[in-house]
């Protein structure tokens, strides 16, 4: 991908790309869940548990891969990583990274068990929500997020910058991260639940200097999709253990 030529500042024109980016993840993400309320899913899943934010991030992906083509034709902009591709890196950045996941759960649980205050899911504890919940969180959450979240806004920041910039390449990574943990926020309630904003906008990080160590966002995928089954199914193997299931 070679950098757009542009006399205005280019700096400018990534605070109002951020800007209009932030909408545009917002306003799929509305769509997201305007389609996901079309349809009754309680047959399937009548504690709303998965069922429907699985349409949503369905949607959520197509709507983003819509995007990304729209663009690819009319802009000519190129690299959004999305053909999977071994990388030896992306396999050791995957492993170290899921690892320091379960390593970090292992340690908090640990801790909270001690001091008596471990936090469980307040849910029915029954096979089809385990394998349901699990299920969104391995197959659809990493696709899903990634794609809208790294592999589009990355391969357009870097369009307006310098991809062979170091600086600038780190610019475009926190900047995704940035709207990763604002897509966290609950904009129409007005809370900001600021620990999983931080500790996404943290996640963020890692995924976008892995998209761009591997040139694919793949890996990242399997990252997002892994650490939130390690943080999901931490928490089941802790209530069935416990006997609080």
């Amino acid at each position: 991908m070679t950098k757009h030529k542009t006399t205005i500042n280019p700096y400018i024109i990534i605070t109002l790309l951020t800007v209009l980016l932030f909408v545009i993840q917002f306003l799929i993400s509305r769509f997201g869940w305007l389609i996901a309320g079309l349809f009754d899913v309680s047959a399937i899943d009548p504690d709303g548990l998965f069922a429907g934010v699985s349409v949503h991030h369905i949607v959520t992906l197509f709507c983003s891969l819509a995007l990304i083509a729209l663009l690819s034709g009319i802009k000519g902009i190129r690299g959004f990583k999305l053909r999977p591709k071994y990388d030896s890196k992306g396999v050791k950045y995957t492993a170290v990274f899921c690892t320091a996941v379960l390593v970090y759960y292992i340690v908090t649980y640990l801790i909270e068990i001690h001091s008596h205050s471990v936090n469980t899911y307040d849910i029915a504890f029954n096979t089809r929500n385990v394998i349901g919940t699990l299920g969104f969180q391995l197959l659809l959450t990493g696709p899903s997020e990634e794609v809208c979240f790294r592999a589009l806004p990355i391969t357009l920041l870097l369009f307006y910058l310098n991809p062979d910039s170091k600086k600038d390449r780190i610019i475009a990574v926190v900047i995704s991260a940035f709207l990763f943990g604002l897509g966290h926020i609950g904009v129409m309630t007005f809370s900001i639940p600021w620990f999983q904003v931080c500790y996404a906008f943290v996640f963020g990080l890692a995924f976008g200097f892995v998209q761009l160590k591997t040139n694919s966002i793949i890996y990242p995928m399997i990252m997002h999709s892994v650490s939130n089954l390690i943080s999901v199914g931490s928490s089941y193997l802790y209530m069935y253990i416990s006997g609080k299931s």
